[in-house]
Order: C-alpha cells, then structure tokens, then sequence
C-alpha cells in the first residue's frame, strides 16, 4: 500500500516523514460540526484548529460491514476519520476521545491489525501495512494513543478548536439569579434567600458559588450543617413550585454512622425548609439508593436520616443501583449491541439480562414519586444519594422536567443542564475519563443514563416537548467528543481554574445557533406537570443511541430531514397568519366631537 499523497488546498505543504503543520484555516459561515444524527457520507471537512497528523491506506473490517473496506485512514489532533474507496459504503468519523480502547496485534508479516473500541458502542479495526509506515516513518498506532490519551483534559481538542464567532454564547445560557428569579426564589418577600457563604467556592468545593437556602437560616448555621454531611453538600434549593411553594432541595448523605450521631443545626435546616410552605406539616427525605447499601454506608461513618431526630418527616429508599452497578449493565448492553452472534430468537431475553430498562425504570419512577409528592401533595422534597452528584442529579432534573414546562424547552433543557449536572458538580471526568486511557472504577454512564430516561419521557409525551430526540443525541455524541468545554472537568470551580469558558467554546453556543434542527415541529406547550406511567411495558431500548452503529439499524431513520422542513413550514405558517393579521386589523376610528 501507497501513503497517499495530500491535496495542497485541504492541508498546506507536507513533507515526508513529518507531521503535517498547523492549516491556515478560512471557516464558512455554515462548516459546524457534524451532528450525530447526521451519520459521515461525504468528504472529509476539516475544522477550525484541527491538524491532520498522519494518512494512511489501510482495510476496515467493522461488524457494520460485510467483508473487508478498502479506503484512506486520515489521522488528526481530533479524530480518526476513514473514507472508504469509491463505491463502498460510506465514511467512518470517530472522535479520538471517545475511544475506550485500543488494541494492536500482528498477523502477516508485513501487516498487523488495529481494533478501536468507542465509548459510544462503536468497535471497528482496520488491516495496516507495516512497510508503507516504515518508509513514511509513521506509526498509526503510537500517534493515535498519543492523540487519543494525553493524560490531561487541559490537552484535549476542545482547547484547540477554533470556530468562527457568534453573536452569543453559551456559556450564558445559565444565569443564577436570572433562573432562581424566574422560579420566586429571590422575589421579594420570599422565604428563601441568596447565600454567598460559598464565595470563591471557599467552603464546599463541588458546589457552585450562589446558593438558595431558607431565609430563616443564618450562614452558621448552614456551615455547621455542612460539617454532619458527606463532602459538605449542605441541603440547598433546586426548584420551587410557583404556586403551593413546595420546593426540591437535594444534598449528600448525612454523616450518621452506627454510633447514630445527629447535628442540631442539619435538624434545623431540614425543619425550615418544611416551614418554607404553609401547604404541607410534613416534608419528605427520598434517598435514592437501595436501603441495603445506605445501611452499609453507616459502618464508613455516614447512612440516612434518622426518622426520630428529625420533626414530621417522611423517609423513603428509592432502590436506585450504585455507579459500579450501571457499569456493569451498560457493559452487557454494550456486549449484547455490538456482538455480530447473537440469536434473534434470543434478543429480548438478552436485552433483559443486561438490566439496563430495569435501572430506567427505577430512576423515573422515584422522579415520578418526587414530582407527584410536589405537585400533588404540595409538600417539598429533600433528595440526595451518597455524596449527592450522580443519582442525586438524576432525580432532580427529572423531576423538574417533569414539573416545568420550561425545562421542556429547547433552552429551558439546557439551563436544567447546567444547572442541576455542571454548577452541582457531577464529576464528568471521573465518569467519562476524558483524555486518559486508565477507565477507572469510577466510569460510569451516569449522565447517559439521564439522557435515556428524557428520551423515555419523550415518548409519554411526544408534543410537550419543544426539542426532539436529535438534540438528545447530539449531547450524547459530545459528552464523549471534547469538542466542546461544556463537558469537562468535575466542578464549577474546577472549569474555572482550567479557564474553560474563556480558552473553549460552549456545546450551547452551536446548539442555539442551528436550533432549527433541534426543534419539535409537534410541540405545543402543555402548562403544569406531566406524570408518566412508568411500567416495563412502555419502556423501550433507546435504539438512535446504543444502536447507531448496529447494521440492522444504520440509516434506517429518514425522518431528520423532513423535520426540518416541517419546523420551517410551520414558521412559515406562523409568519403568514400574523402577516395576514396585521393587514387586515380593522381600523378603528375614534370620533372628535368640536
């Protein structure tokens, strides 16, 4: 096999045996990223800072093919991108870190074979020539570890990238006192108040700076309350209903321990976050795990409310697995999915055994419980997990979808986002360890798994929400991409030492500026809540996203494009009828009599 040669227009000067150099690069209005409900057909697109490193002809051999593809492998600082010769089927763009692993073994003596293994349920391998290498003086295997695992987030793409300007960002989409306003929080007369105890995240690091706490509550108290529970996450406002005042408060675990310790001041807070609304004598405790594990959590010196020191509460568990769990479930259902040998006779067994509709159907149905508890029962929530950043995110978010009619739009969703993942600390590197080749025991598709339970709900409700599946997708395609800043880091105060919202771009700035594309041409707003009927019956594997690369399952959804002619015929619709109103608004005329 030959090197190919590189066309002078698309890449600059390239001489042999050395990295191509850095593009200079003009940007067209419209060369975005492509979305992940846009699969590779065309040519390769280079972007704003993205390098091609090395090219190469090499055999693709991929579970979604048949046979053995002939076609050009181009290396770059972002991505593995695979152009399959004239007449084969189609291009392969995968994100180098999305890998998840990466395998190198010799066959022939002059070839060996590469295998790639994506966290986005993607395995493919491609057949390389050893002497074309020699004599480029490259090694596609080195400079793809080298690119794809560079030790540090601050290394990966998203630094480099380098879009064209828009005219608003998206890192501003979420503004704290402009969202705790809208819900009545810091409206005047209200029984909550804005806390700055956490000021240059001073006091508890995971947590943002700008806290919502009972009004009634002084900032010592609050501190010592932070000592009794686990890495200081102090029960804080997450949502506030607008018209019976129940609010969703959400923290850690209580540092209880089997010696039964209580803290007066915790006692205290949780009491005045009861008195808050005058709807309801009693406030519920929902922990989300399963009562044998926060039972466990008691011999580390943590556990669970204990019932009798706090004032008319209800506890419950909420049976939600640990992270260890998820992976584990999502390896199967990774397993099952990618496997060329499964029985079709067997599938639905299968699909069951991996668990994973199991642990959808736990997280929604204690989203539900929340949400109805609020809306129904009108009294407020305090909900955590063990240190109150993974399943503790899950449910609230969830339940605020379901209680919000905003957060059902497109950028009332991202606002949810930021708000309840990223300024609460999930940590999206130790669940997705962007950059680093070690997959940890603390890797777990938490935030996934969110994501899937929005689709489920989506599927209750296909008209109330303003976004469609796409928009789910794409997130999904850039939680793993580092294309983005958005995704980065564990903590608020984490991305602000990294300088990610000045040295990269926000996921939001590009979703905002083709929200066309991401619009629910069915929506029609439906105020108040929604509670769907979670039940194993109605939950369905979300295929557009474990299954994107299945062969069975490739290309076999048309309907993205009309969509997107429906949305602009819909604004079209819209334009005209308020054109037609305005020319034919009657006149009024008004007599004057002299």
């Amino acid at each position: 096999m030959q090197m190919s040669t590189v066309d002078e227009h698309e890449t600059g000067q390239y001489e042999q045996g050395k990295e191509i150099d850095r593009v200079e690069h003009v940007p067209e209005q419209d060369r975005t990223p492509q979305s992940s409900h846009q699969q590779s057909h065309g040519s390769f697109v280079q972007l704003p800072g993205e390098n091609i490193i090395l090219l190469q002809e090499v055999e693709c051999v991929d579970a979604c093919f048949d046979g053995h593809i002939r076609g050009q492998l181009r290396l770059t600082n972002f991505r593995l991108f695979f152009s399959a010769a004239e007449g084969e089927p189609h291009d392969i763009d995968i994100p180098v870190h999305s890998i998840h692993k990466i395998d190198k073994k010799s066959q022939a003596e002059n070839s060996y074979r590469l295998t790639i293994q994506c966290k986005q349920f993607l395995a493919v391998q491609f057949t390389v020539n050893k002497q074309t290498q020699e004599r480029k003086n490259k090694d596609l295997y080195q400079s793809l570890v080298k690119h794809a695992f560079p030790g540090e987030e601050g290394k990966v793409f998203a630094y480099e990238y380098r879009p064209r300007k828009y005219k608003e960002s998206g890192w501003e989409v979420y503004d704290f006192e402009r969202e705790y306003t809208r819900m009545g929080a810091l409206l005047e007369n209200s029984k909550w108040r804005h806390s700055v105890l956490n000021k240059d995240f001073q006091h508890i690091d995971t947590y943002p700076e700008d806290l919502v706490v009972p009004a009634s509550v002084t900032d010592e108290v609050i501190k010592k309350s932070s000592y009794f529970r686990s890495m200081g996450r102090v029960p804080v406002l997450s949502w506030l209903h607008p018209n019976n005042e129940a609010s969703i408060t959400r923290c850690s675990q209580p540092c209880v321990g089997i010696s039964r310790k209580r803290c007066e001041e915790d006692e205290a807070m949780i009491a005045e976050i009861r008195k808050a609304t005058t709807k309801s004598t009693h406030i519920y405790i929902c922990d989300s795990r399963p009562s044998v594990n926060a039972h466990a959590n008691k011999a580390k010196g943590k556990g669970f409310e204990l019932p009798e020191f706090y004032e008319n509460i209800e506890f419950s568990f909420g049976n939600i697995e640990n992270i260890h769990e998820v992976r584990a479930s999502n390896n199967r259902l990774r397993d099952l999915v990618t496997s060329p040998n499964i029985e079709e006779s067997k599938w639905l067994s299968n699909l069951e055994s991996t668990k994973w509709l199991q642990h959808i159907q736990a997280i929604l149905q204690e989203a539900v419980k929340v949400a109805s508890i609020v809306e129904n029962k009108k009294s407020s929530v305090v909900v955590h997990c063990s240190d109150g950043w993974d399943r503790t995110s899950q449910i609230t978010s969830l339940a605020m979808l379901l209680l919000d009619p905003y957060y059902r739009t497109l950028q009332g969703f991202q606002v949810l986002i930021e708000k309840e993942w990223l300024s609460f600390g999930h940590q999206f590197q130790a669940r997705h360890c962007h950059g680093t080749q070690d997959i940890t025991t603390d890797y777990s598709p938490i935030f996934m798994q969110f994501l899937d339970c929005v689709w489920q709900v989506t599927q209750h409700y296909p008209y109330s929400f303003q976004f469609n599946k796409y928009l789910l997708t794409f997130i999904g395609q850039h939680l793993y991409s580092c294309l983005y800043g958005t995704f980065l880091f564990d903590s608020e105060r984490q991305r602000r030492d990294n300088e990610v919202k000045t040295k990269t771009q926000s996921l939001w700035t590009h979703v905002n500026s083709v929200s066309t594309e991401f619009l629910n041409p069915l929506y029609k707003e439906r105020p108040g809540c929604i509670l769907p009927m979670i039940s194993m019956r109605t939950l369905r594997l979300w295929r557009e996203n474990w299954m994107a690369y299945h062969p069975f399952y490739r290309f076999q959804d048309p309907l993205f494009e009309r969509l997107i002619e429906l949305v602009h015929l819909r604004e079209k619709i819209v334009s005209n009828c308020d054109e037609l109103r305005a020319r034919h608004q009657p006149t009024v005329k008004i007599a004057v009599s002299s």
